[in-house]
């Protein structure tokens, strides 16, 4: 008895309403011509499950409770397809080509063309006006890189190597000088 009260407790039982919604999903794809697998792709989305246990569900336990309305379901996707076929063929008829049909047609695929053309000019003039564009960036970029700021740091880092040289140098010559200077005579007092 515990095991029973566990399973119709469970948190992802289905509900009446569900069944429902997936029966109405199911029916309609049926109408509409369309696969029982799409109906359960739909119904997942909607009730929060897997297809495949949407397709279970309706195959082992919904479906025979619906009978009637799967083959009323069948038989109008039937008349909707036998219409639609109807309709297919009188347009058809309805559509008899004549010479001035042709050369309406003939017209407005000319004017197509003509906008086609002149997009085509105005494509091609901006598509020149971007690379001379591209070409002055270019130019650009090169000259900042050659006398842009990093350009100038290095020419700074070469004047203090240069400068830090000269200043050794200078060190240099006053610690000679300082050593071929005779020492100082003391003085008489």
């Amino acid at each position: 008895m515990e095991t029973v009260e566990r399973w119709t407790t469970r948190s992802d039982a289905w509900t009446a309403e569900d069944d429902k919604k997936l029966a109405d999903i199911v029916l309609r794809h049926i109408r509409e011509g369309s696969t029982q697998l799409s109906a359960f792709v739909e119904a997942a989305a909607q009730l929060g499950r897997t297809p495949a246990a949407c397709g279970y569900r309706w195959n082992g336990i919904i479906r025979k409770h619906y009978e009637d309305q799967v083959q009323e379901a069948k038989k109008q996707k039937k008349e909707r397809l036998a219409q639609m076929r109807a309709r297919g063929r009188k347009r058809r008829l309805d559509h008899q080509w004549n010479i001035e049909a042709v050369i309406q047609s003939l017209r407005a695929w000319e004017e197509v063309q003509r906008r086609l053309e002149r997009q085509n000019y105005e494509l091609k003039h901006l598509v020149a006006e971007l690379q001379d564009k591209v070409k002055t960036l270019e130019e650009e970029n090169r000259r900042l890189r050659e006398d842009g700021p990093l350009s100038q740091v290095r020419q700074l880092q070469e004047d203090s190597k240069e400068f830090l040289a000269l200043m050794d140098r200078a060190r240099r010559l006053f610690q000679d000088m300082d050593e071929k200077r005779p020492s100082a005579v003391p003085s008489e007092d």
